[in-house]
This record gives structure tokens, C-alpha cells and sequence, in this order.
């Protein structure tokens, strides 16, 4: 006999917002935290675009939502909506998560935080020196929190030169991190990629296999020991993480960016550590089963 949820006039609302929304796991990895949990609140997956944004706030205050992550093309168009926000979310400019207390939205970035949390909760530590591809919404996230958190040296390279360079002039501010940004497929990804001691995609490469990171990058430089990160999440094994592997290298699956980020939500709406296993569980078989 199948468990029938029960949701009522008391249940707690949170949503994510955005569009295109129907492909969004959010509601999966938060509903199955909630009903482990045995919490009375239940996560939607709301259709909401720049024209109708300042209505679907409004909404959501009038209603007493009680959290709300975003997701493109809104994670910038949000902050004008918003009472407070966290250092990270100031700094980066983009918000993906809000909480709602007793009416006051508060903007956070979890991409940042999420990235931090599964590189400690790994290795106990950050890296000395960092090689990011890509310089987008993730990218931005990633080496902020490894700017946040004094890393030595930060290699950004990126197909739009300007974009890259864009993001290492933010960086500046960070005075203990010093800023390289290097030019796509450039010769000097060399000796860059043999000084890091973490490796990040951030780019959208390898998303439902299209295109291959791993054929541009010179395997051979990489350092030994380095830690390969994949922030793309599907297919769950990229070919940039299988060529990582099959050098023994060690490695980080995007699916953990995207459930580390979900449970530092779920305990800045609720206030309790989220089961971080079972969050992670449910995402994995949904993929699985496509």
C-alpha cells in the first residue's frame, strides 16, 4: 500500500521559480528531504520569467511562502525584489535561494556556499591553486567562494576572453588571491593546470553528453594529485570526469554541487541539517531511471 501525503491548510509552501522549469530536480530532492524528515511542507516548480517576476514576489509574500530557490534567467532580476541578502549573494550579484521571515526576503547563494561545503566535507580543506573553466553563473559562484576563502592563485579560462576577464576584475577585490585569466585552448594552460591542485568545469561542456572537455585538455600536464571537479550533473559520469578516473585521479560528480547546494536550503529554511544521503539518493535514481 502506497503512503498518501497528506498537505493541508497548515502545510508550509516552498517553490522554485524560473523558466524553462519542468526539467528542474529541485522538487524531487526537496520533497524527499521533507517527507524523510516527516516535516509538513511541500516543494512546486513555478513557471515565472522576467515579465511576471515582480507578481510571482508578491504572490509568494501574500501567500507567506516560506522559501523559494531560482534558477535562470532570473538569479540577477531577483535581487531587486529582495530586503536583505547574504555576503556571498552581495558580492556575486546573483541570488538562488531566498527565505521568508515574517515577510522580509533574504537572497543567498547556495551554488557558492554548496561548492564550498562538498569540497570540506571531501577534503577537509581548499586548495592552494585553483584552474576554472568557464566564467558564467557557476564559475562566478565557484571561485568566489575560493577567493572568499584566501586561495593562493586562481587560473580562469574561458571560450569568451572578455567574460573571463570580466569575472577577474570582480575578483580583485580579494586581495590574498591573485587572478590569471588565460585564453581559451592557450599554451599556457600547460603550466597552468601542472600548478592546480583542483580543476573545476564550470562550463556547460559534456551537459547530456554535448561536447568533450576532455579532448582539449593536455592530461599530461595535470598535476598528480590534483582534484578533478564536475559541475555538470547529467549524464551522472561525463567524459571529462571517465578520462579523470581512468588516470587515477581524484574526483568530485557534478550531482554533488547540485545536492550540497540543495541542503545548505534546506537547512537555511529550516534550521536543521538536511539528510544529505537521502537528498542525494532520490536525484540519482530519478537520472537513472530516464
Amino acid at each position: 500500500m502506497s503512503h498518501l501525503r497528506i498537505i493541508s491548510g497548515k502545510t508550509d509552501i516552498y517553490a522554485i521559480i524560473g523558466d524553462p522549469i519542468s526539467h528542474s530536480l529541485s522538487p524531487i530532492i526537496h520533497n524527499s528531504a521533507f517527507e524523510y524528515e516527516k516535516l509538513d511542507k511541500v516543494f512546486l516548480a513555478l513557471k515565472t520569467n522576467k515579465e511576471n517576476l515582480k507578481l510571482a514576489i508578491e504572490m509568494m509574500r501574500t501567500f507567506s511562502f516560506k522559501g523559494f530557490t531560482v534558477t535562470m534567467p532570473l538569479k540577477e532580476e531577483i535581487l531587486q525584489y529582495l530586503d536583505k541578502l547574504s555576503p556571498e549573494a552581495q558580492f556575486i550579484g546573483a541570488v538562488n535561494c531566498v527565505s521568508n521571515e515574517n515577510g522580509i526576503l533574504k537572497g543567498y547563494n547556495t551554488d557558492s556556499r554548496g561548492f564550498g561545503l562538498s569540497l570540506l566535507a571531501k577534503y577537509n580543506r581548499y586548495p592552494s591553486v585553483a584552474f576554472v573553466f568557464g566564467a558564467g553563473g557557476v564559475a562566478k559562484a565557484v571561485a568566489v567562494e575560493l577567493a572568499m576563502n584566501k586561495v593562493k592563485k586562481i587560473y580562469i579560462t574561458n571560450r569568451n576572453f572578455e567574460r573571463a576577464k570580466s569575472l577577474a576584475d570582480k575578483l580583485s577585490f580579494f586581495k590574498e588571491t591573485n587572478v590569471e585569466v588565460i585564453q581559451w585552448e592557450d599554451v599556457k594552460w600547460n603550466n597552468a593546470l601542472n600548478e592546480s591542485d583542483l580543476i573545476v568545469n564550470c562550463t556547460s561542456i559534456g551537459m547530456n553528453n554535448n561536447g568533450d572537455l576532455s579532448a582539449l585538455i593536455p592530461w599530461n600536464n595535470v598535476r598528480k594529485g590534483a582534484i578533478i571537479y564536475e559541475t555538470v550533473y547529467e549524464p551522472l559520469e561525463t567524459t571529462f570526469l571517465r578520462k579523470a578516473r581512468s588516470l587515477n585521479l581524484d574526483t568530485v560528480e557534478g550531482i554533488s554541487l547540485l545536492v550540497y547546494q540543495a541542503t545548505d536550503a534546506f537547512n537555511i529554511w529550516t534550521g536543521k541539517p538536511a539528510p544529505l544521503e537521502i537528498m542525494k539518493k532520490s536525484v540519482v535514481d530519478y537520472l537513472n531511471s530516464k
